[in-house]
């Protein structure tokens, strides 16, 4: 049986198709994914707005304007008269924490200069804040010069100084209507305070990414290619098709170790192509898998066997050939790839409808079961959700099998 799997795998490897669908497409796709989700992940990192802000006067206004951007923002001291903000109030800078980066400048003059020289940069300043009577004016980037995330930015940054303008108006209300009030220290602090009326809380055990699902959808997809190569073997295990069958059926090994040689080859070709798909992935591209490589290799031999299952199946389908039951193949995993999120957001939002309002369908579709089975290992802190997807990804090849037998078994033939 081992020569069986040898010269299978020497066969397998000599077959262009094979490699293109197994290897070089999945690689080729990965990389056209982080061409489209590069600029998406890193709006999704950016952590604070930039914006330039006049250095407020030292009267009231300007000095609880100033305490206000103390606590939404940090500052960067700036080469031509700027301040440190680490000098004021005592707040620490805090980048992560901070929803403002600040830059001071001097007159308003400047702040438009600094906001037009740096607009090519990888990330520009949204705009300028200027205080005017006691409240902020803000002048952002136009729309005609301003990318999708600037205008996130922009937003950002007019929320936050509406912020300030409303609660410098309820000042002035209760100073109008109770002066006394403004002397206690407590509704001072908490007039200056930022309200944390919300927290943090992280329920998964690693921070979600919005485009890896695409990343684990492709290896759904990568691993159901697979099926082509079981397609391929068991057609040339066929004596009425191949002169290497015919061989086969009248030599001395038995039919079943012959046919178990030719399925292990096949799971190794595809294994061997889904774990260098996987390298690429968490080693190039830097995909998360929450640390669970292991895990993720069990998923790909297990989906390798699956897609061989798949392969061996629809060769079993009589009355076709083999460029027809390839086709066969190609639109089984490209529609089951649809419904599993793969081309695009849409399609992951449909993903997501279908298994909230019919979550039987996940049941029978190899690739959502593939791909929720990576999710599982990166984002929950249990191996529950992944043992049952292995379970069900298991059922589904001894099914694949069962409907092969009639292919698989010692046929007679009138003449070879």
């Amino acid at each position: 049986m081992l020569i069986t799997i040898r010269y299978t795998l020497i066969n397998l490897i000599k077959t262009p198709g094979i490699l293109i669908w197994t290897l070089v497409f999945p690689l080729v796709l990965s990389t056209v994914f982080v061409a489209m989700f590069s600029s998406i992940d890193k709006m999704a990192e950016t952590q604070t707005v930039r914006v330039v802000v006049v250095s407020p006067p030292k009267d009231s206004s300007g000095v609880a304007f100033q305490a206000f951007l103390d606590e939404v923002g940090t500052s960067a001291a700036d080469d031509d008269g700027g301040r440190d903000s680490t000098n004021d109030g005592g707040r620490d800078a805090n980048p992560e924490s901070s929803l403002l980066d600040i830059t001071y400048v001097t007159t308003e003059e400047e702040a438009k200069t600094l906001v037009v020289d740096h607009l090519q940069d990888e990330q520009p300043y949204v705009g300028y804040v200027v205080l005017r009577d006691g409240l902020p004016e803000v002048f952002v980037i136009g729309k005609q010069s301003a990318s999708e995330s600037q205008s996130i930015g922009s937003s950002i940054l007019s929320l936050v100084m509406n912020a300030y303008s409303e609660r410098m108006s309820l000042v002035g209300q209760l100073a109008a209507d109770n002066p006394a009030a403004l002397e206690n220290p407590l509704v001072l602090k908490s007039l200056g305070t930022q309200a944390q009326v919300t927290q943090q809380v992280q329920l998964t055990l690693h921070h979600p990414q919005e485009t890896v699902r695409f990343y684990f959808a492709l290896l759904g997809m990568a691993a159901l290619f697979g099926g082509s190569v079981g397609i391929v073997a068991l057609q040339l295990l066929k004596p009425n098709i191949s002169s290497l069958g015919a061989r086969r059926a009248v030599g001395a090994m038995s039919h079943s170790k012959s046919v178990a040689g030719t399925i292990i080859a096949c799971w190794i070709v595809c294994f061997t192509c889904l774990c260098v798909t996987f390298a690429y992935l968490r080693f190039v591209v830097q995909i998360d898998f929450g640390g669970q490589d292991a895990a993720a290799l069990v998923i790909l031999a297990l989906a390798s066997l699956l897609a061989t299952a798949l392969g061996c199946a629809i060769s079993s389908i009589p009355k076709i050939p083999e460029d027809g039951k390839n086709g066969i193949l190609t639109g089984v995993v490209c529609f089951a790839s649809l419904f599993a999120g793969l081309y695009g957001q849409p399609t992951m939002e449909l993903a997501d409808a279908i298994s909230k309002q019919v979550p039987a369908l996940d049941l029978i579709n190899p690739a959502t079961q593939i791909s929720q089975a990576f999710y599982s290992i990166t984002y929950y802190d249990s191996y529950e959700p992944l043992i049952g997807h292995l379970l069900i990804m298991a059922i589904m090849t001894f099914v694949f099998f069962v409907l092969s037998v009639q292919s698989l078994r010692r046929q007679r033939y009138a003449s070879l």
